[in-house]
């Protein structure tokens, strides 16, 4: 049976956890020397928003530790499995395949392009970057719409030039336990279709009967090429 470590029992690790039988948290390297996992998913990070306030404990968490830990589960041959972001690019060109050259423009992006940069280093690694990952409790870029939404904001303002590859944690998650389950190593780009940051709240408004006004500010693609995902049998639904 599958051993998989998990760096973090918050809310991604409890969704990924459901998808495997045995489950042990990681909370150090010596931890990953006991109990000698099989897979170790880095779900432990600190996310969009705190990390470019807290910029040392971003690098810490995203980049040190996790490089640490992953030394650690590469002695005991273990697969890593590091969870990235799409904001290791730029966002001019968007469409970014696995193989686009990054060049992140806030402190997160940094935080998570050098913690994958030296998972790779090791071997044995599979690195997911992931879309813009949602959901009503993540601190990731949509976070403010939805504090709004909950604090009873009947109308919010989205920015219609600046498109991203959605998917929410429940979907990215069982997908990457699948991922796991098929053995997979490299890199692989995890979002849904390319939609505007105003078509993603729109769309999120509408079930909290929130009106939701496209504004037109400063122009991104930050969306991925999901060619190879969906190449290896992975569609997302969101």
């Amino acid at each position: 049976m599958l051993l998989v470590g998990i760096t973090s029992e918050g809310e991604l690790g409890e969704n990924i956890a459901k998808f495997f039988d045995k489950v042990i948290v990681i909370t150090s390297p010596q931890k990953v020397l006991e109990e000698r996992p099989d897979v170790v998913i880095h779900t432990f990070e600190i996310p969009y928003l705190e990390a470019n306030n807290n910029r040392p404990l971003a690098w810490n968490i995203n980049t040190w530790y996790a490089i640490n830990i992953g030394r650690a589960a590469n002695k005991v041959k273990a697969v890593n499995v590091y969870l990235s972001t799409f904001m290791i690019f730029d966002g001019k060109k968007g469409y970014y395949s696995e193989t686009s050259t990054p060049n992140p423009i806030n402190y997160y992006g940094l935080t998570k392009l050098v913690g994958e940069s030296g998972i790779m280093s090791l071997g044995n690694y599979l690195v997911i970057r992931l879309g813009l990952l949602y959901s009503m409790q993540y601190k990731g870029l949509l976070f403010p719409f939805i504090k709004g939404i909950l604090r009873g904001k009947r109308t919010i303002k989205c920015n219609s030039n600046f498109y991203v590859s959605p998917i929410s944690i429940n979907e990215a998650s069982e997908i990457i336990s699948l991922m796991v389950k098929k053995e997979l190593r490299g890199v692989v780009n995890l979002g849904g279709k390319r939609k505007s940051l105003y078509e993603v709240c729109k769309d999120l408004g509408e079930m909290f009967e929130v009106e939701v006004i496209p504004t037109e500010g400063k122009y991104y693609d930050f969306s991925l090429d999901t060619w190879l995902l969906n190449s290896l049998g992975f569609s997302v639904r969101s």
